[in-house]
């Protein structure tokens, strides 16, 4: 049974699971909830990222598959691909206005080789995420080490050690605060991470983002699956 509690967040009430650290339901402005159920495909707002060499024709999916998880896979063929999903590029979600974004992730299967897995928010789609302009996430990067990182166009904080490593198929509940944009905080299960450093994302107070899922490598027959059980995204309106 859910032990349910409170917090509050920069002015907002959060009832939480206090055994999970899941956040039931944020009194923001604005909400999303997508738990990716009662679909065979990834659902309307979201666009899939199904990138894979001409030839291939095995294509890398990330459907709905059993109980209302978003699966983004990449097979053994020594090929650049990419698997994943985002809002295609249209950035609703602004920094400044108390945005959090809290996810339920898995690898289900721990990237190898080349492979590397993102998970957070960004800025527009790049096929290689650590080219993309602006992120806020949590990456895996050929193993099951977890490391947060930030970039606003200035300040880049790369590879910065959360002190977790997950095993093949272990769920944890992943939540990036951007409340403090000039020192946006990490959580897995209800802990902050990579607290000794400050991740500064002021550059650009205003900046659009969009949920951002990437699952992909660059070369070679690297693996790598990553599963998404929900995304849950709340502000401030504009």
């Amino acid at each position: 049974m859910p032990k349910f509690g409170v917090r509050s967040v920069a002015g907002d009430l959060q009832i939480i699971d206090k055994s999970t650290y899941e956040t039931f339901y944020p009194y923001s402005p604005i909400v999303v909830v997508e738990d990716f159920l009662g679909d065979t495909t990834v659902p309307e707002q979201w666009t899939s990222i199904d990138v894979s060499a001409v030839g291939n024709t095995t294509p890398l999916i990330a459907a709905d598959v059993a109980n209302g998880v978003l699966r983004m896979p990449l097979d053994a063929t020594s090929e650049a691909q990419e698997s994943g999903a985002t809002w295609n590029d249209q950035r609703p979600l602004i920094l400044n206005q108390n945005l959090v974004i809290e996810m339920r992730v898995a690898l289900f299967t721990l990237p190898t080789l080349l492979s590397e897995a993102v998970w957070g928010l960004a800025g527009d789609k790049n096929a290689v995420a650590d080219t993309v302009a602006e992120g806020i996430w949590f990456k895996a990067d050929g193993d099951g080490v977890i490391v947060a990182e930030s970039d606003d166009t200035v300040t880049d904080n790369d590879d910065k050690s959360t002190g977790i490593t997950v095993t093949a198929g272990q769920y944890k509940i992943y939540r990036i605060d951007c409340t403090t944009i000039t020192s946006v905080k990490f959580y897995i299960d209800g802990a902050r991470v990579a607290a000794a450093t400050t991740f500064d994302m002021s550059t650009v107070a205003g900046l659009k983002l969009q949920p951002y899922f990437h699952n992909a490598k660059a070369s070679g027959a690297g693996l790598g699956v990553l599963d998404v059980d929900y995304v849950k995204i709340w502000q401030n309106r504009a």
